[in-house]
């Protein structure tokens, strides 16, 4: 039985790192690694289109001084705060800002951050049972931790992200800036690899840049 335990374990660990990457990297490079400043801005623009658009208060707008190019969103729509690399916040312009802000405040409003948590949780769980019931050994248990993790991350991506894309194209004021911010993202993250495809929660600029053409094809 302690085997299973570690196997276990050791699963568990790797199926978060894989599923939540990109997370814990910018988190840790608060603590360990190059150190990016942190500081709260009080953009009114952006609390204003985010209250007009989605109905939510920020509480807090947090930038994070690294000059790639993301966005996150922390918290649920009674404690809604923003995440924004000074990358895309100094390279952005409104229309471009604009579908950023819509699309990280709509994964607060839809309860995304709580769906992922349950979808991930569900996905665990399948694994640790299946460890413990069919008894696999270490090697099984990390090949089995790479696989669910990349259905997760697929679930994620067009469960989650694809709908969070959806919100904010259809809201914004210009969609023009929608796909000036793919190239952008483009230029500055590649989006071609079959590893970004597997294991990154994104939608790719170029499905993007359809769905706003699909919604300009509209009116």
């Amino acid at each position: 039985m302690t085997w299973l335990l570690f196997n276990s374990l050791v699963f568990i660990l790797i199926f978060l790192i894989i599923c939540n990457w990109f997370q814990l990297l910018r988190f840790l490079s608060i603590i360990i690694g190059p150190k990016y400043r942190t500081s709260s801005v009080d953009d009114k623009w952006i609390k204003s289109i985010v209250k007009k658009k989605t109905g939510l208060s920020l509480l807090d707008i947090t930038i994070f001084h690294d000059q790639k190019m993301y966005g996150m969103m922390v918290g649920f729509p009674f404690w809604p705060k923003m995440i924004l690399s000074e990358g895309l916040y100094k390279s952005f312009n409104k229309d471009e800002l604009e579908w950023v802000i819509l699309h990280e405040a709509g994964h607060c409003v839809l309860w995304h951050n709580l769906q992922a948590f349950l979808i991930e949780l569900l996905i665990l769980g399948l694994g640790v049972y299946g460890i413990n019931v069919f008894r696999l050994p270490l090697i099984l248990s990390l090949l089995l931790a790479i696989i669910l993790s990349m259905i997760c991350i697929q679930l994620i991506r067009w469960g989650i992200e694809y709908i969070a894309d959806l919100y904010s194209i259809n809201r914004v004021t210009n969609l023009k800036g929608v796909i000036t911010a793919q190239d952008k993202l483009r230029k500055a993250n590649g989006e071609k690899g079959i590893l970004i495809l597997l294991f990154r929660w994104n939608i790719s600029p170029t499905k993007r840049i359809e769905m706003a053409k699909q919604r300009m094809r509209k009116f």
